[in-house]
């Protein structure tokens, strides 16, 4: 037994070095290309699984009964995608936050792992999203060839780091690993503190993601948990091109802390990934929040 347990630790611990080792070089400063004159009144409505519509802020009403509030339009690929969130009409309480994509963002993206700038899509927020949760942006990073450890992220994917933290102090992340955050602030499972990218920050691992060893099914998507400097900057799904592509649908709380900061504010405990076949438009998003 104590082999056993030694050599799923020594798997472990080569996930930690490998991770995001692909990424450790200097980032280049992301290029915003946006169009804020595009405007969009369309209502994103998240599936409803059964579990919107109780034992949230949004109470008892329909989750369908909000209004969606976009961020501009970023080129991506040969379409484009931009931020939303979506507002209880009654309470005025964040139902769902998230990223659309049209279908022809996955179109002609850019193929140079070096060329991280390319890559690298800024999203802003409508300002109702930022004084209902603690986000202030969110960040796509396209990942060509994916990257480390090889047989577990090297598949093409994107990195949708939803940050509570300013682009300035994002951009002025180094690649030295901080302090790490006093007990609480992350959930307990997520025990493996992987790589420290710059302009990212220090990103968190749950050993009991099936990717990971002992289990190495095969990626398609996860939940990754993002810190600097003591403190949890980010939240981050972390999807392969080719699930996204498929349309499945994916509803799956990811573990939570028991500490937050800021407080006062309201935080999501699921991740949703989704079509919309009518429009051909793919989603990511946030879901089933908890004022903390």
């Amino acid at each position: 037994m104590k082999k056993v347990v030694n050599v799923r630790f020594v798997l472990l611990l080569s996930v930690v070095f490998l991770f995001f080792t692909a990424c450790q070089k200097e980032k280049q400063e992301p290029v915003l290309q946006e169009d804020a004159t595009v405007t969009e009144s369309e209502n994103i409505v998240v599936p409803d699984d059964g579990s919107m519509s109780a034992g949230n802020l949004a109470g008892r009403q329909e989750h369908s009964n909000c209004n969606t509030f976009y961020g501009p339009q970023v080129q991506m690929g040969n379409g484009h995608i931009r931020s939303w969130i979506n507002i209880n009409k009654c309470d005025k309480k964040p139902i769902a936050i998230g990223i659309v994509f049209t279908q022809k963002s996955f179109d002609e993206l850019p193929m140079d792992p070096e060329n991280h700038a390319a890559g690298t899509f800024v999203l802003k927020l409508h300002p109702k999203a930022i004084s209902s949760t603690p986000f202030d942006h969110i960040v796509v990073n396209w990942e060509p060839n994916g990257h480390e450890p090889v047989g577990i992220y090297n598949i093409p994917h994107f990195d949708m780091h939803f940050y509570k933290i300013s682009v300035a102090e994002q951009a002025a992340i180094g690649p030295v690993p901080g302090p790490v955050p006093p007990s609480g602030y992350l959930p307990a499972s997520y025990v493996i503190e992987a790589g420290t990218v710059p302009q990212m920050g220090t990103h968190w691992l749950d050993p009991s993601s099936p990717e990971l060893p002992p289990t190495f099914m095969p990626f398609t998507h996860t939940f990754v948990y993002g810190a600097n400097n003591g403190k949890v900057i980010f939240l981050e799904p972390m999807i392969t091109r080719a699930f996204m592509l498929s349309g499945a649908s994916v509803v799956k709380p990811f573990p939570q802390p028991t500490l937050f900061a800021p407080t006062g504010t309201n935080y999501p405990t699921v991740y949703r990934i989704w079509k919309n076949a009518q429009n051909n438009k793919h989603y990511v998003a946030l879901t089933n929040f908890l004022l903390r």
